[in-house]
């Protein structure tokens, strides 16, 4: 009976750590890139950033406000800004190659402005790599 009940207190334990090791290989930062579409004004377009912060899934996604992000055009300094209480800046820019940084997790993302685009960072923030 012992020896029943050790087989099966050891099979939960293996399929909990199977569980965990899935839930956290799947837990990653990611930068994601869309393309909103949409005509530009006055020659420029709207690039939209957000930052959102992800603490696990007991922490949930929360957004980043007031964090610093640099935009650099052809690899020179364009302009910065500071993202508002929802994590989201706006930067108006003409179309070209462009470089986000994430200055306060020292992250950069290339990215290519030709109509309305926005750059989604989700950071996972108990994993560092």
């Amino acid at each position: 009976m012992n020896k029943t009940i050790y087989l099966g207190l050891a099979i939960i334990v293996l399929i909990l750590t199977a569980i965990g090791v899935y839930s956290f290989n799947s837990y990653k930062t990611t930068i994601t890139v869309s393309n909103l579409g949409g005509s530009s004004i006055n020659g420029k377009y709207e690039l939209i950033v957000k930052i959102y912060v992800n603490y696990g899934p007991f922490g949930g996604t929360h957004p980043l406000s007031s964090a610093d992000v640099w935009l650099y055009l052809n690899g020179k300094y364009y302009n910065q800004s500071l993202t508002n209480s929802q994590g989201e800046v706006i930067f108006y820019v003409p179309p070209g190659n462009y470089t986000v940084f994430f200055t306060v997790f020292h992250i950069t993302k290339n990215i290519v402005v030709n109509s309305n685009t926005e750059v989604v960072l989700n950071y996972a923030y108990l994993k560092s790599s």
